[in-house]
């Protein structure tokens, strides 16, 4: 592919096992950032989760100094609508608890502290991405852990 004229615009997602043994965080994972994206204003991750528990072990909440935006998706095509799972976010330096059971895209702007996630129930894996509008990922982590 990299032969041709726009082969240098496909990238392939390798998506990498992380081997997690707790928690609710991913168990596949791949990402790029904008010096993998030709120099595009976006890093992203897509992850597939089935696991319980905290995504950050106790190191959430956090900051970006980005826009970002949280997707959760189901993975099955012959219902949409479904997640698959329960998800617990903490918005706002006041932790305010959002619940996503179904798929969704919650806005994060800039500065805004977010977290912890902490998946609640799974009842199939759900598929995951965090869309930057920034070329480097740079997260504060204001948590203990």
């Amino acid at each position: 592919m990299a032969e041709s004229k726009y082969g240098h615009l496909v990238k392939k997602m390798n998506m990498r096992d992380t081997q997690r043994k707790i928690g609710g965080n991913a168990d596949f994972i791949n990402g790029f950032s904008g010096k993998d994206l030709e120099g595009l204003a976006l890093n992203f991750t897509w992850a597939i989760h089935k696991g319980l528990g905290d995504w950050h072990a106790g190191r959430d909440p956090h900051v970006h100094p980005y826009d970002e935006c949280l997707v959760f998706m189901g993975l099955d095509p012959d219902n949409p609508g479904y997640l698959g799972a329960e998800i617990e976010v903490g918005m706002g330096e006041e932790g305010e608890k959002v619940i996503i059971d179904s798929p969704t895209a919650i806005v994060v702007p800039g500065g805004l502290v977010h977290g912890p996630l902490i998946t609640k129930k799974v009842d199939q894996p759900y598929g995951f991405s965090a869309i930057c509008l920034n070329g480097e990922h740079e997260t504060t982590w204001l948590g203990e852990g």
